[in-house]
């Protein structure tokens, strides 16, 4: 078995096949393992002291009761730390009042209710589309009638306009309308809710001050892309509420979990090619053969279809990859020789709005962000984690994309600010709202410039991206990214092909870890199954 990959996704599924007595080999491009969980070493404090450890990538458990995580990281002995969520925001340089902050807070809960219920609906609507098209194929098969879609349509959608339209559309399935056609006037006609996060954001005259924290806490420093570009079902269903850092960081987790494993170093793969008698994948100047292939490379790899595929994937298939997108995130990470952050609690999510310097007004406009975005930035903290002087600064979606551009030619990965100064406006602006917020003499006298560390997960060519986001109306893309592809014309023949990460993970941990370490157990298991439905077949 060959898997593409040593992120947590490939080392679960690797760690599973073991133990359902399959041998695995991972080929891993980076010089390491864990893929976007990734920890930086930063010196913070007085020389001598010991250095912090910093998640690049991803560094929260997020929904701790119910995260398949919590468990393990428990029992591999690192600490869990609670992150301060409910605080006060600011606003250039002035803390909000506690009755702004209720007004935030409620704003968010409007939201969150009002994008429940699009969430809902749009689930349902789909359910239906999908029915029907499938009732077409049929139909057009004589393996149902037209009165059957018809009186389930009747009965279930609202509108009876469109019910009886598609009913007559129905009718002419056996003769002169393709599926393909009835399917699309379905869709159309069936799916009517909004899949737009931002369209039920609320519009209440009283929110209008907290509007803009309210999208971009809940867009671009969440979904990692601005709120107009993120699936409402999406949005909704994501698990979060009580989130914990652990000590040591994320990254230091997958790597002892996937420390046994055996993984392949500095093998970038380059083409899988599939067939009924299995596959063989080209790294480097090296071929491995084997029955199967578990491809776990990022959303944004595949997109740039930095692997061939032979034959090519199915248009399916394709088109989940197309219609996910990835995400942009960025940090800037910045330790300081003391505890300036007077009364706030170890990691607390501050959030910040404040003007534009001129300098990036002008960066604003030449990246043609939106109009909203070219005078005033909504910005995020971690301010203190777990418990060290340091600051983390968040930007998200087309702010993060505008900073790491800033670098691409010069840097292609994380780590200490470059050298050619290419990170230097993002710092700016961390730095320029740090000052705003706690002083800029408490700031500029503590701030250890030397130890400021940066992601640029756009420019890493084995992620291209922070986390996979789908499409508006596209939701669903996620779970046919996650499908196996056969050998056979359109994917279907015997299963030789077969995907995880975060990018095909359920909603409910959508870019997250657990998404990734789930997908990697349970194509595991699907794999396991189909080996031992083959008879004669030698393990692998």
């Amino acid at each position: 078995m060959i898997i593409v990959g040593a992120g947590l996704a490939g080392l679960s599924a690797a760690r599973e096949l073991a133990h359902l007595g399959h041998s695995a080999l991972i080929l891993e491009a980076n010089d390491r393992i864990g893929g976007r969980a990734y920890v930086g070493q930063i010196a913070v404090g007085e020389i001598g002291d010991p250095k912090a450890s910093i998640d690049y990538g991803g560094a929260w458990i997020h929904g701790v009761p119910t995260n398949p995580l919590t468990p393990l990281v428990d029992a591999m002995g690192f600490r869990r730390s609670r992150s301060e969520l409910d605080v006060p925001y600011y606003v250039d340089s002035h803390r909000a009042s506690a009755e702004q902050t209720e007004l935030f807070h409620e704003a968010i809960e409007e939201y969150e209710e009002a994008l429940g219920l699009a969430a809902a609906a749009e689930e349902n609507e789909h359910a239906l589309a999908e029915y029907a098209c499938g009732a077409a194929s049929k139909i057009k098969d004589r393996r149902m009638t037209p009165e059957e879609l018809c009186g389930h349509l009747t009965r279930t959608m609202p509108d009876k306009t469109e019910a009886k339209h598609l009913c007559d559309q129905a009718l002419r399935l056996p003769a002169d309308l393709t599926a393909k056609a009835f399917c699309g006037e379905a869709q159309t006609a069936i799916r009517v809710t909004r899949d737009v996060a931002e369209e039920y954001v609320p519009r209440d005259q009283r929110f209008q001050d907290v509007l803009p924290l309210v999208i971009t806490n809940a867009g671009p420093l969440e979904t990692s892309a601005e709120l107009k570009d993120s699936s409402a079902f999406d949005a909704a269903q994501f698990a979060a509420g009580e989130d914990d850092l652990i000590n040591k960081g994320m990254g230091a987790f997958v790597e002892k979990f996937g420390e046994d494993v055996p993984v392949c170093l500095n093998s970038p793969v380059t083409k899988v090619a599939y067939s009924e008698n299995g596959v063989v994948v080209q790294a480097g100047d090296r071929r491995y053969e084997a029955l199967n292939a578990l491809v776990t490379v990022s959303v944004g790899v595949l997109r740039a279809k930095r692997i061939a595929f032979e034959p090519a994937l199915p248009d399916w298939k394709q088109d989940a990859i197309d219609r996910l997108q990835m995400g942009n995130l960025q940090k800037v990470i910045i330790p300081f020789r003391r505890d300036i952050f007077r009364d706030e609690l170890p990691n607390s999510w501050v959030l910040y709005e404040g003007d534009l310097p001129e300098e990036e007004q002008r960066l604003a406009e030449q990246r043609q962000l939106a109009a909203e975005d070219r005078k005033r930035r909504v910005m995020a903290f971690v301010i203190k984690p777990l418990g060290t002087s340091i600051a983390i600064g968040f930007f998200g979606g087309d702010w993060a994309r505008t900073f790491e551009g800033q670098c691409k030619g010069e840097e292609n990965g994380s780590g200490p600010r470059s050298k050619s100064g290419c990170d230097d406006l993002a710092i700016k602006a961390t730095t320029t709202a740090l000052s705003r917020i706690y002083g800029e003499k408490q700031v500029m006298d503590s701030i250890q410039s030397d130890e400021i560390h940066v992601t640029r997960w756009s420019l890493d060519e084995t992620s291209l991206g922070a986390y996979s986001v789908p499409q508006p109306g596209h939701w669903d893309k996620h779970e046919i990214l996650r499908r196996p592809v056969g050998a056979g014309e359109g994917g279907e023949g015997t299963k030789r092909l077969f995907f995880a990460g975060e990018g095909t993970a359920r909603a409910i941990y959508n870019g997250s870890y657990p998404g990734a370490y789930e997908s990697g157990v349970e194509a595991a298991r699907v794999i396991h199954a189909g080996m031992i439905a083959a008879p004669g077949r030698k393990r692998d």
